[in-house]
């Protein structure tokens, strides 16, 4: 199925018939929205398989020509500790691809023909989340695999390394909100980017990503440690490592990480979703 049959499987009814729309009919619009979106991401591999070499770069880098000359306060090594941190740091960056398609489709046309149809309002933007939580959750699948062939190791269990995936992920999925309302904003594929990137470049590099926030200058340490990003890398390396590990590098519980990570994951999401659903309202 190509975007061109998108309005005729969609076409029934009136505009005025959108808010009245079955739970049913809402699905199967979201479902045909991320299948459109799924397809295209498989006419073009390159995207999966050039955004993933470049994380799979920093990998290798921190792992083996930082973790040379690198090293952590605690039982593990540096490059047990930064693994986790650049797996959550890949996923905020790929998080960029979702307001660059959002972009793309308002540059298209795409978008105002979705809004001139009488579908489901949420179809649009739920749907290009699912397919971007289902790109997302790929690469850090091959992520994960390339981190273990390169000697990382998880240190607390099968269903703790599960719930890093899924932290790592879910971040991710947070912070597509974001780029979403980015793209439907500035509505410019280029732009987006850099608009994006501005923002996520200074929290990334002022996180507990490839330091403890305790070695980090002083004045710096009060904002790693209200720091999204920490939250995530924190959380997803206390579980990776457990959290005797973890309270031995930073100083925090994982219970603590996570009720912190919980909480930034909630705020991030509620609000960006609400400024893209409203952006997306007013066009």
């Amino acid at each position: 199925m190509t975007d061109t049959a998108i309005p005729l499987a969609m076409s029934e009814g009136t505009p005025e018939e959108r808010a009245a729309l079955p739970l049913t009919r809402v699905l199967a619009d979201i479902g045909l929205i991320t299948g459109r979106n799924l397809r295209r991401m498989l006419r073009n591999p390159q995207l999966i398989v050039f955004s993933t070499i470049q994380p799979l770069m920093q990998l290798i880098l921190f792992a083996f020509v930082f973790g040379a000359v690198a090293s952590v306060d605690g039982p593990v090594s540096y490059k047990d500790f930064v693994i986790p941190a650049v797996l959550v740091q890949s996923m905020t960056f790929a998080a960029m691809g979702s307001g660059v398609g959002i972009a793309n489709d308002l540059q298209s046309g795409m978008v105002d023909r979705l809004r001139s149809l009488p579908i489901a309002r949420s179809a649009f933007l739920v749907g290009r989340t699912v397919s971007d939580s289902t790109r997302l959750s790929i690469q850090a699948l091959l992520l994960v695999l390339a981190s273990l062939l390169i000697g990382f190791r998880f240190h607390n269990g099968v269903v703790a390394a599960i719930g890093m995936v899924i932290v790592v992920v879910m971040f991710g999925v947070a912070l597509t909100a974001f780029s979403g309302w980015i793209g439907l904003a500035v509505a410019n594929p280029e732009t987006v980017q850099a608009a994006v990137f501005i923002p996520i470049l200074p929290l990334v590099f002022t996180s507990s990503a490839f330091a403890p926030v305790s070695s980090l200058p002083g004045w710096m340490q009060p904002i790693a440690k209200l720091n999204p990003v920490t939250a995530a890398i924190d959380t997803a390396r206390g579980l990776a490592l457990g959290d005797d590990a973890l309270y031995a590098i930073s100083g925090v519980h994982l219970h603590t990480a996570a009720l912190h990570f919980i909480i930034w994951w909630t705020l991030i999401v509620v609000v960006f979703t609400a400024l893209a659903v409203h952006r997306y309202r007013v066009g």
